[in-house]
């Protein structure tokens, strides 16, 4: 091709990059220039991956493809102080002799760089003499101070050659007042600034690469991310593209994680090369984020006020940095990025002097607490105190786990005892909800730690009391030597005197799998009942102490299922749900069951289940489904009992709770169930443990005692449960409400031993009648009733159906009449009135209220309460709306202007008068159409 040849133009189509099709027309139409003869300069500029190394390339191809003499060049820091670097790149093959060497010893003298500029433009004279040429140089900012003077030398004469030369320059590496650099950037025929991608070119990458796994939510948030900044769309869409998928969509969620380490890497790089003080600047900023100004910037970073104008330019214009009063880092990339700069040490220590300083400019609690946990070690006291003020604002805020983590890395630093103490209490309060084992190890680290004595018997009513049970001796120690340090003060004081009651209270528990226990519980209760007023219920600890006293009343049988049933009610109708599983309230649930009164309790612990929901707390709502499961048992409602064990046992599967917890709490309910497989659960994690109380194991041998029924080995399931009666009167739960006795009479009856049958069922029926559990006594009337002779089965069964009838328990009521009816069929009497229909519930075992046997006669269990649901008030059914729709506790108080308890008190009416376990059930009412008002 010669000088006067018309210029080829390329097809016109679509630019292989997005969004450069102009900028790449500009660099084209200045190579059509210069097949006329007539040269020019142009200018790419833009921030950190805008796109300026890909978009020379890219002009590169399209000029190699006319035929273009294309030569390229880097400008690099490492060779600013070697002359004529960058110039070299481009034409070194071409006149190698026309560059000075570098100096030695004995060379002789160099040739002027005037010389060198004139002889290289004839160089490229002679070069594009035949065809145009094309000279691109990238980061030409960062060439050494010959090649800029050549190539301002060049970019004077362009017009004249048949070249085009295309310069990229960084925003960022462009100094004030660079006077080589300024007059070629001004002297350019084209600058092209370029911009970030529109959505239009975003959306055609990520389809591009992503295919069918984006949609517009997606490119969305990756315009959000990246900011239409080529870069990081490429790395993090590359990210994406790479990640296991199965051919699902890509969420928004995972866009917005994305942080991937080839950004990072080329992000650190570009940060290096940056000038110190804005390193430095970047470096402030990352650590102390949100709350960033320049004056605590300039402090941190050591800079004064210009500098820090100087590197905010710097940083913003290389695009790591969104401009505003308080700037911050554009993508979590960069921190990273930022993160590999310098030692461990010397992070630590820009940390540790950050929250410094933003404790003495009055930064609140929490933003400090983010800080302090990136330091380890020792730093100062009042770091703890930030995290702990931290903590309680998080938790105030529904967030624990955030309060967690502040308080677990309190733990880290070398604090004072006392200050250590303290935390440790605070996360036993915290960690007792999703690992109620973990909470009680917080408790006894603490203790030892504590001087006052009210300090460490709080610290011991932290723990959950079910975590007691089985708990190791020098534990239980502990907790007994505080409590009579207490007795012994001589004037308690009314918040002593509470402490002094709830740490007895908390004894007696972790005792009643012993027949000491036992016994000086029930002599406890004697002793208070004997007072003016009776049985003291008016104050928290009182309250606390009643139950644990009442449930040992019922396991030995010294007093009535009325009287216990009495005192449970009224405990229940003073106490909040929220928090039973923490204090001995929680041994409510199991009185209450065992005296067959349990109509109360689906609405109260319905509110415990909202609670431990919405607060994350996992072990808390194991807890409560595990006794919503006793309760349903009592129901007679076996397949929704049984959906409350299934997701009781995954909740203590996710706490991964390491003591008897699970086991106690659920071991007494699984004998009910038709489905074994929890039961055979239970028995491989705790069946073969050393040492359980006596209790417990008692509830394992009714668990094998089970097995062994389906198993279709009655002898062995005979063997299992009279053990299990051993341990129960060895640990002193002698009383009918426990209730082994009924499963031993009916796998005896099967086998035949009718006389020792007949015998362990007169003993039940005593043992009932003095207990006065309507059900009980019902179903051993029953039993007593169908295996005596027929002048005593009639009277038997005929009370036994009366009994029943004002128990309001369909399932046994229908068992009963079933018996009469044949026996009168037998003598030929005409049946007795049986105009009450019988509703029969689907077969199930009896159960096991949390830790006690209520009721196991493998004959089955009641089935529903009968009666009407009362209506709601309004109020009620205002609250009952708000609820089902989901809203929580505490945003129905905000908007009708009621305290949360308040809401909680009407939403526990709500459920009784409905008959529901909770919100969730509310909830699908409400889809369903069902009436709230009634």
């Amino acid at each position: 091709m010669n000088a006067d040849a018309a210029p080829v133009s390329p097809v016109r189509g679509r630019a292989v990059l997005p969004d450069r099709d102009d900028d790449i027309a500009a660099v084209d139409g200045m190579v059509d220039r210069s097949f006329g003869g007539t040269g020019g300069l142009v200018v790419v500029t833009g921030p950190l991956g805008a796109g300026r190394t890909a978009l020379l390339a890219e002009c590169a191809r399209r000029a190699a493809e006319r035929d273009v003499l294309v030569r390229r060049a880097r400008g690099a820091a490492a060779e600013r102080g070697y002359g004529f670097g960058v110039v070299r790149q481009l034409l070194g093959c071409d006149a190698p002799d026309l560059f000075p060497a570098p100096e030695h010893p004995g060379a002789g003298p160099a040739k002027s760089s005037d010389a060198v500029s004139e002889a290289l433009l004839e160089v490229l004279r002679d070069l594009t003499a035949v065809r145009p040429g094309l000279l691109l140089v990238d980061d030409v900012t960062r060439a050494d101070p010959a090649s800029l003077r050549w190539l301002d030398h060049l970019g004077r004469r362009s017009a004249a050659l048949r070249l085009t030369v295309v310069l990229a320059a960084s925003d960022a590496d462009v100094p004030v007042g660079d006077t080589a650099i300024g007059e070629l950037l001004a002297r350019a025929d084209v600058v092209r600034p370029l911009r970030p991608l529109t959505a239009e070119g975003i959306a055609d990458v990520a389809r591009a690469r992503l295919g069918t796994r984006t949609d517009d939510a997606v490119v969305t948030a990756l315009g959000e991310v990246s900011e239409g900044n080529p870069l990081f769309l490429d790395a993090i869409v590359e990210e994406l593209r790479a990640a296991p998928s199965d051919g699902l969509r890509v969420s928004e969620q995972q866009v917005h994680a994305c942080t991937p380490a080839r950004l990072r890497d080329r992000v650190a790089a570009a940060v290096r090369l940056l000038p110190e003080p804005t390193r430095r600047y970047l470096v402030a900023l990352s650590v102390v984020g949100d709350v960033a100004d320049d004056a605590l910037l300039a402090r941190l970073a050591g800079l004064d006020h210009a500098d820090i104008d100087a590197a905010r330019r710097v940083a913003g214009a290389a695009g790591l940095i969104r401009p505003g009063r308080r700037p911050r880092l554009r993508h979590r990339v960069v921190a990273d990025a930022l993160a590999t700069l310098g030692s461990a040490e010397e992070r630590r220590q820009t940390h540790l002097r950050a929250v410094t300083l933003l404790h003495d400019d009055g930064i609140p609690p929490d933003r400090i607490a983010s800080h302090l946990l990136t330091v380890t070690g020792s730093y100062p006291r009042w770091a703890i105190g930030a995290l702990r003020e931290a903590a309680v604002l998080a938790t105030r805020r529904g967030e624990p786990w955030t309060a967690i983590r502040y308080l677990r890395h309190a733990l880290l630093a070398d604090a004072p005892e006392a200050d250590r103490a303290q935390v440790l209490v605070e996360l036993a309060s915290l960690e007792r909800s999703v690992d109620a084992g973990l909470g009680l190890r917080r408790v006894v680290a603490a203790v030892p730690l504590l001087a006052p004595l009210t300090a460490r018997a709080d610290a011991l009513c932290r723990a959950m009391p079910l975590a007691l049970e089985g708990a190791a001796s020098s534990v239980l120690a502990m907790l007994r030597g505080v409590a009579e340090e207490l007795d012994r003060v001589s004037d308690p004081g009314h918040a002593n005197r509470e402490l002094a009651l709830r740490i007895r209270a908390r004894v007696l528990y972790a005792d009643r799998h012993r027949l000491a226990g036992v016994t000086a519980a029930v002599a406890r209760l004697d002793e208070l009942e004997r007072q003016p007023g009776g049985l003291p219920l008016d104050t928290p600890g009182e309250r606390e102490l009643a139950c644990v006293l009442i449930h040992a009343a019922a396991l030995s049988g010294r007093r009535t299922a009325a009287a216990v049933a009495a005192v449970g009610r009224t405990i229940l109708a003073r106490e909040s749900s929220a928090q039973h599983v923490h204090s001995t309230i929680g041994i409510v649930v199991g009185s209450l069951c065992m005296a067959d009164a349990p109509e109360e309790l689906p609405a109260w612990l319905g509110v415990a289940l909202d609670h431990a929901r919405a607060e994350g707390a996992t072990a808390t709502e194991a807890i409560v489904r595990a006794e919503l499961a006793a309760v349903l048992v009592c129901a007679g409602r076996i397949p929704e009992a049984e959906e409350q064990v299934r997701l009781s046992l995954e909740l203590f599967e996710e706490t991964d709770e390491d003591a008897l917890l699970p086991g106690l709490i659920l071991a007494a309910i699984l004998p009910a169930l038709q489905d074994r497989g929890p039961a055979e659960h239970i028995l491989a994690r705790y069946g073969a443990a050393a040492e359980v109380p006596d209790g417990f194991g008692a509830c394992l041998q009714m668990l094998r005692a089970r097995v062994a029924l389906d198993a279709g080995d009655p002898d062995a399931a005979l063997e299992y449960c009279l053990d299990a009666g051993r341990r129960f009167e060895r640990a002193g739960w002698d009383g009918a409400a426990v209730a082994w006795r009924p499963w031993v009479i009916e796998i005896r009856r099967g086998l035949g031993q009718l006389s020792e049958t007949r015998a362990l069922a007169e003993e039940e029926l005593v043992r009932t009648r003095a207990w006065g559990a309507p059900i009980q006594l019902g179903r051993a009337l029953r039993v007593l009733g169908e295996i005596c002779g027929r002048d005593r089965a009639e009277p038997l069964l005929t009370e036994a159906v009366e009994v029943l009838r004002s128990a309001n328990d369909d399932r046994e009521l229908d068992r009963a009449l079933r018996s009469l009816h044949a026996l009168h069929d037998r003598v030929g009497h005409p049946p007795p009135d049986a105009s009450r229909p019988a509703t029969a519930q689907a077969a199930g075992r009896a159960g096991l209220t949390p830790a006690v046997l209520v009721d196991l006669s493998p004959a089955g269990r009641r089935g529903g309460h009968s009666g009407a649901p009362r209506a709601l008030t309004r109020s009620e059914q205002r609250i009952a709306l708000m609820a089902a729709q989901g809203r929580t506790n505490q945003e129905i108080s905000g908007e009708l202007g009621v305290s949360v308890r308040a809401v909680e008190k009407h939403l526990t009416g709500v459920y009784r008068k409905l008959r529901v376990s909770g919100r969730s059930a509310l909830g699908r009412m409400w889809k369903d159409g069902s009436d709230l008002s009634a």
